[in-house]
């Protein structure tokens, strides 16, 4: 057999100087002293997801089938999507999901049959080692029926004395081997109810935790949930989050909210929660963030539905603004996505730090593993961007920062393995699954574990993994109690679970291990022990008492959290809680506070109050705490006496805890003498539908539309959620309104665009709301729009000046839309004012065309304007004058088509026109034009616009195809989309369309994934040829470093790796890490071409939008270092 020899692709991120190649794979990179070993491979491993190891030490794999099959991605909606998205959003329920399935069944040939949702199912699988020798040799399928037409794909999975929980749309399951056989007879849905929108697949279900309550923890990606449990109902249809329930469901509650994909979550040894979220692939990134109890991430799908299908779903909202600042999402707007910055709104939590790109699985360090000492307190993150070589693990770890953390080391700690999870073994290993790479079912997989050799070998591991093959559950108790102090993480959690089940038995000796002379991990499982005796028993919690005002910060803490599990129980602890928000570590008063908010009296409002103001917003965990201690313990009414406290920071909590209780005394800050606090209370009425402030909003929102500037921090974000306010009201003095604000030349030109757009969504309004992308239910009582409501239509017009110009063509548009007369006079000054945009001069024709068809001066001022200097402008010239007189316009048009004057556009119009008159004269022409085209005589740039025009009269365009290059299977795109595209409209194609969505991974000077080229300048080194050959045929020319290839030397040897151009003598160059390999012209056998992992865009794209998104990339020249690049 031939050697192979596998070599990495880089990575972006920052490689830490101990990566070396592994033993296994050369490809696959790793800290020096560590061992790569294969569990198994990919006969027993396909398309895995998930990972856990059970108390043998067995492993539990998570595969596949269904994903981007039954599982589909509302980004595939084909000549559907705008349709698909409305419909999409709009699904509230697991039922409402159901129904949309079934009435897309077939609608298009790719769209599944309703009964072929059933077909493939999710697989859990068991790996053992039999003979001890690091290799799976038995492989069972634990099981293998998960079909539900809802269901997938497989999420997280974990273990917990012989029952296994699966996490997996539409619900929460446990499984239980009950004979020993390797197979799961048992299955019970514990919570259902998750997934109730088709949304972006890979936002689903994810991995679990257990909490140091007792309690399992899981997480979903933000195709929503609507979970009815326990008389209560959980619904967000368009976020992910945080849940929490008993291990048998009970008591489910969310933990945190509005996240958009949290893949995994973990707890550190003092029980802070964690994720690595992600990015939405327009310019921001993925985050660390800390997940503490009822906090707020503010990702919500409308943000994506903006951005992503904008250009589907809006008539009038579109178009990508120059600065991330200026995108329509508040996502972006505001930054809520960026670690905490001054403009941020107050009501999230914003991350910590960033993280590497398409976190999946995630790992802490529990104590004994095989990893030398500097991995101890480290977090592990499996980065998947499809292609195996760009693929990571990044390790970092964390410290404190008052109630917050901060980002301390960042490394990437292993590359090349397609990886989408990892756990810890018991006999010390990191188990890795690999998913074998691809955005689609890859068939293949493997089972990596890694380790330092030499410390497997050691006495701790070894202790560890017979206390877990033995049991942890059924040792004595005074054992247990021993190991609540043990090194290990897991061993500690597992000792004090078991405690726990004894029930009160056990207290006297949790009561001793929370003594002051106990090692502090045992003190603080005691704590948590205790606190988990305490759901069963509250009397427990009384043993707590005494740990109050004790010395050790993490004793505290702890003792906060883990009364604040028991809101209802807390009256006896009130006042030392109260007495803790004074406490000189913010963590402690944090903590302090969310315990007294899940208590839920009034008497902490007064104390939090004066935390908030001592705070002065400089931590926001501890502004979250006492803001979550204002939304469950004041009173709010009219008279309250601290709405217009002193402190600007109280305020603006206030404002956040209002907001969380859908109050309409939101209004009270509307007018608010602080800027900020304003801001926040209008964002807040807007975003969470407060109906009862709308009025207000509206009335307001000419004098908040006047405060926007571009010196001044008053957001045009801000202007816009008022306008829309009035809006959504409808009536005809909240029209008058916004279009006071759009003829107002004292306004912020963004502000008066706004109103214009409101204006024109007015009659025919979209069903994603314009500013937050929900699915909103308007008044049944909006009125119509029409003349007797906007009256400063002309004077908007005649206003303008250069900053404000651009607002004339969707003046005119609403003119014509809503039947708004205009006039002759004023449309004919538009017309001829050459100074208008192109757009606004063609509108004003064509509306004066309706006018003046009749007058007999109108033809001359037509045959005037064949010669004026915008080329739109003379071809909307023609088609007019000729519409009464088509034989006349098919030989004036004719002979424009063949001529050397007219300018590509003109001609292209021409044949749009011509297809218009129906005249026989009129088809021959195009004939004559398809057979200059079919014999190679006509302009490329026609080549589309001929073909399409031959369609549109029905002409025969065999003899055409026949004409075409045989031996390649794109070659009518390839003529037809090389050249003639419009650079506007395919700057529209690369960053709105729905289905490309080339920005998710491409970058444009540097915003954008980057799991393709930067793209920036790509027009400078590329012809169009090129660039639309990299469309329809992705692999025919890879860009140098983003394919796979594989060269066969003389010797047999094989060499896959990531080709760079040959150098000048024809020798191979391949990356290596960060070093590049060159390989002798000599040595070399074979070599084939490089892999792309981009899908072709035929399959996405029309031939028309093809052909544009070419001509604005062949318009892409500037990079970095050109002059005037921003």
């Amino acid at each position: 057999m031939p050697r192979t020899l596998l070599l990495s692709l880089l990575t972006s991120l920052p490689l830490s100087a101990q990566l070396i190649p592994s033993n296994l794979d050369k490809r696959i990179t790793i800290p020096k002293g560590l061992t790569l070993n294969r569990f198994a491979d990919q006969n027993q491993v396909q398309n895995a997801t998930a990972i856990c190891i059970d108390s043998q030490n067995r492993v539990y794999i998570a595969e596949t089938n269904r994903w981007r099959v039954q599982v589909q991605d509302i980004r595939h909606g084909g000549r559907f999507l705008r349709d698909r998205v409305n419909g999409d959003i709009s699904n509230m329920t697991l039922e409402d999901r159901t129904a949309y399935h079934k009435k897309w069944a077939g609608k298009q040939k790719d769209f599944l049959k309703w009964d072929e949702f059933t077909k493939d199912s999710e697989v859990i699988k068991l790996l053992e080692d039999t003979d001890g020798d690091g290799v799976s040799d038995k492989t069972t399928v634990y099981r293998g029926d998960f079909n539900d037409p809802l269901a997938g794909p497989s999420g997280g999975l974990i273990e917990k004395d012989g029952t296994v929980y699966f996490a997996m749309i539409p619900g929460v399951y446990s499984l239980k081997d009950t004979n020993n056989d390797g197979k799961a007879e048992e299955v019970k849905t514990l919570v259902n109810g998750f997934g109730v929108r088709v949304s972006f697949s890979g936002h689903d279900l994810n991995g679990f935790a257990w909490g140091p309550d007792g309690k399992l923890y899981w997480s979903i990606g933000d195709r929503g949930y609507h979970v009815e449990q326990d008389g209560k109902t959980f619904a967000r249809p368009d976020s992910g989050g945080v849940f929490r329930a008993n291990p048998d469901g009970s008591e489910f509650e969310e933990f945190y909210v509005n996240l958009r994909n949290p893949k995994e979550i973990v707890f550190d040894e003092f029980g802070n929660l964690f994720t690595v979220d992600n990015d939405y692939d327009q310019g921001d990134r993925e985050r660390i963030v800390y997940l503490v109890e009822h906090g707020d991430s503010g990702w919500k799908m409308g943000h994506q539905t903006m951005v992503s299908f904008g250009g589907s779903v809006y008539n009038h909202i579109g178009g990508k603004p120059s600065r991330k600042e200026d995108q329509i999402d508040a996502w972006m707007n505001e930054g809520l996505w960026n670690t905490r910055h001054d403009r941020q709104p107050a009501y999230i939590n914003p991350p910590i730090a960033y993280s590497s790109n398409g976190p999946c699985g995630l790992a802490y360090n529990p104590g004994i593993v095989g990893l030398p000492k500097k991995f101890d307190r480290n977090f592990f993150v499996a980065s998947y961007v499809a292609g195996p070589g760009r693929c990571l693990i990044e390790r970092f770890t964390l410290n404190p920062d008052g109630a917050n953390f901060k980002l301390g080391e960042q490394t990437t700690f292993l590359k090349g393995i397609a990886l989408t999870d990892l756990d810890w073994g018991y006999d010390g290993k990191l188990y890795i699954a690999d998913y074998g790479g691809g955005w689609t079912k890859s068939g293949k997989g493997n089972v990596y574990t890694l380790a330092e050799d030499s410390k497997l070998k050691s006495k701790k591991i070894a202790e560890v993994k017979n206390l877990f093959a033995n049991g942890i559950p059924s040792l004595k108790s005074d054992k247990l109690f021993e190991l609540l102090a043990h090194p290990d993480q897991r061993v500690r959690q597992r000792a004090q679970f078991a405690l726990a089940d004894h029930d009160l038995e056990s207290l006297p000796l949790f009561e001793k291990a929370i003594q002051p002379n106990q090692p502090l991990m045992r003190r603080i499982h005691g704590i948590w022990g205790i606190g988990q005796l305490g759901q069963k028993n509250p009397s427990a919690l009384n043993s707590l008492a005494r740990l109050i005002g004790d010395k050790e910060m993490e004793i505290r803490a702890n003792l906060a959290r883990t009364l604040g599990n028991h809101g209802k129980y807390l009256a006896p602890f009130r006042k030392a809680l109260i007495a803790m928000l004074e406490d000189s570590s913010p963590r402690v008063a944090s903590l302090a506070a969310i315990a007294l908010s899940n208590h839920g009296h009034k008497d902490a409002v007064e104390p939090a109050i004066k935390m908030l103001e001592k705070n002065d917003d400089n931590d926001v965990v501890v502004r979250h705490a006492g803001i979550m201690v204002l939304t469950k313990c004041a009173q709010f009414a009219p008279e309250w006496k601290y709405y217009d406290h002193r402190s600007t920071a109280v305020r603006r909590a206030i404002v956040i805890a209002l907001r969380r209780q859908k109050s309409h005394l939101l209004e009270t800050y509307f007018t608010d003498r602080d800027q900020s606090v304003r801001q926040e209370a209008i964002r807040a009425a807007y975003e969470m539908d407060v109906r009862k402030t709308y009025q207000a909003l509206s009335n307001q929102a000419h004098s908040i539309a006047l405060k926007v500037s571009p010196e001044v921090k008053w957001h045009p974000l801000t202007a816009r959620r008022a306008i829309f306010a009035a809006w959504v009201l409808g009536q005809a003095k909240d029209a008058e309104v916004i279009a006071k604000i759009a003829a107002n030349p004292k306004i912020d030109f963004r502000v008066r665009k706004d109103a214009l757009i409101a204006l024109l969504e007015w009659n025919n309004p979209p069903v994603p709301d314009p500013v937050t992308g929900f699915a909103r239910t308007l008044p049944k009582n909006r009125i119509k729009l029409d003349t007797s409501i906007i009256k400063d239509l002309k004077g908007l017009i005649d206003g303008v000046d250069k900053n404000s110009i651009d607002l004339i063509p969707r003046a005119l548009i609403l003119s014509e839309q809503d039947q708004i007369p205009l006039g002759e006079l004023r449309l004919t000054r538009y017309l001829k004012n050459e100074n208008f945009p192109e757009e606004a001069r063609v509108k004003s024709m064509k509306l004066l065309a309706s006018l003046k068809e009749s007058n007999p001066t109108w033809p001359l001022t037509l045959q005037k304007l064949f010669a004026d200097k915008s080329e739109k402008v003379r071809s909307m010239a023609r088609e007019l004058l000729f519409k009464n007189d088509p034989n006349r316009a098919t030989a004036q048009l004719g002979n424009l088509l063949t001529s050397e004057d007219a300018t590509l556009k003109e001609k292209q119009l021409t044949l749009q026109t011509l297809t218009k008159l129906k005249t026989p004269k009129a088809k021959e022409i195009i004939k004559v034009a398809l057979d200059q085209l079919t014999a190679g005589k006509a302009e490329s740039g026609l080549a589309l616009d001929i073909v399409t025009a031959a369609e549109t009269v029905a002409l025969s365009l065999d003899k055409f195809r026949g004409s075409l290059a045989k031996n390649d299977p794109n070659a009518e795109w390839n003529l037809l989309c090389r050249d003639g595209g419009d650079v506007n409209l395919g700057k529209k194609v690369f960053y709105e369309h729905g289905a490309a969505q080339c920005q998710r991974c491409h970058t444009m000077h540097g915003v954008g994934g980057d799991v393709g080229p930067e793209l920036g300048a790509i027009g400078k080194n590329h012809d169009s040829a090129y660039l639309l050959r990299s469309l329809v045929n992705p692999g025919a020319e890879v860009a140098a470093g983003y394919g796979l290839g594989t060269i066969t030397l003389k010797d047999g040897t094989e060499i896959s790796g990531n080709f760079m151009p040959d150098d000048a003598d024809g020798n191979a160059i391949i990356k290596f890490a960060e070093t590049k390999k060159v390989i002798k012209k000599s040595d070399i056998a074979k070599k084939s071409k490089p892999v792309s992992a981009m899908p072709p865009m035929n399959g996405l794209l029309s031939k028309q939008e093809a052909r544009d998104l070419v001509a604005f990339l062949v318009s892409c020249k500037k990079d970095k270092t050109d002059e005037g690049h921003k």
